[in-house]
């Protein structure tokens, strides 16, 4: 991984760093916030640092990515954490001696869509102490949205927390869905994007995200090497509106015609509602009579 914004490089751990992390974790936040990331020794340091570069390899977490200023100064880290089943925790840190300068928010903005499309998910949790107000601005401006504030477990411990959550923003949730649904056949990121409630009111009717995934796998034992690409789309607050080309190869039977090897493509427009990271509804329609059409001729 490499993300690079105006000021900042997020980047891999090298072993070269571990002087630099040994030295930030000593500040003052992370004695009172995180005492766990607190390394007395730089072979402590080593140690952290080794593990995390083997992570990268097996990438069950905790992923952490050390941010660089520009000058290849590190300054501090920021991690995606696994705490259940498919869910996952954001995580940062700024060494005292770059604090105060948007730092944290800039990284974590930076990193949020690439973390998430890497692990395939729509959403992204937080948790910190309410005390800790410089952790609850970044997660502000980095545009979560605050679940709950009051007694809570951290590090082990009952303290007065506030938890967070960011959601994939709508359109880039539809266009993954196109992407993932069709061009991919990730249907697991479909399970995810989709909602369990979910309400398809096109002819092909599907109820759930298990029948949207019955849907598209029946498109794709009907055209092989199928694509989807997001021609235009627009979006506002929770709604959005995507004109899509579809393209493959005629390899199954449709619309009774059974396979004739040909590459079809046409065009489709369809309208999302999408609340909380989740595609609850839709409306759109394929140009059947056209489909048919180009599969006869």
């Amino acid at each position: 991984m490499k993300i690079e914004t105006e000021r900042l490089i997020i980047t891999k751990f090298t072993m070269d760093m571990a002087q630099a992390v040994q030295e930030n974790s000593l500040d003052e936040d992370n004695r009172r916030f995180v005492p766990d990331e607190v390394f007395e020794t730089l072979e402590e340091a080593k140690d952290t640092v080794g593990f995390l570069m083997g992570v990268y390899e097996n990438g069950d977490g905790p992923l952490v990515y050390p941010i660089l200023l520009k000058d290849n100064t590190y300054i501090g880290y920021v991690q995606a954490v696994p705490f259940e089943e498919n869910k996952w925790e954001i995580g940062y840190h700024i060494g005292e001696a770059f604090t105060k300068q948007g730092y944290a928010t800039e990284a974590v903005k930076a990193f949020l869509p690439v973390i998430m499309e890497r692990l395939g998910i729509t959403k992204m949790f937080g948790v910190c102490l309410s005390e800790n107000k410089g952790s609850v601005r970044v997660m502000e401006k980095s545009g979560f949205v605050k679940l709950y504030e009051g007694l809570g477990s951290y590090q082990s411990e009952e303290c007065e927390i506030c938890k967070f959550v960011y959601y994939m923003p709508p359109k880039d949730l539809v266009v993954k869905f196109f992407e993932n649904g069709y061009t991919n056949r990730n249907y697991d990121f479909v399970m995810e994007c989709v909602a369990e409630d979910y309400a398809d009111h096109s002819p092909a009717s599907a109820k759930s995200n298990a029948d949207t995934v019955g849907v598209l796998k029946i498109v794709a034992g009907q055209f092989t090497d199928f694509k989807a690409t997001v021609v235009d789309v627009f979006s506002e607050n929770n709604m959005v509106a995507a004109r899509v080309l579809f393209e493959g190869v005629h390899t199954g039977e449709c619309m009774g015609i059974p396979a004739t090897g040909k590459v079809i493509r046409f065009e489709a427009l369809e309208n999302f509602r999408v609340e909380k990271g989740e595609i609850k509804e839709s409306w759109g329609y394929w140009p059947d009579k056209e489909i048919e059409s180009k599969l006869r001729d």
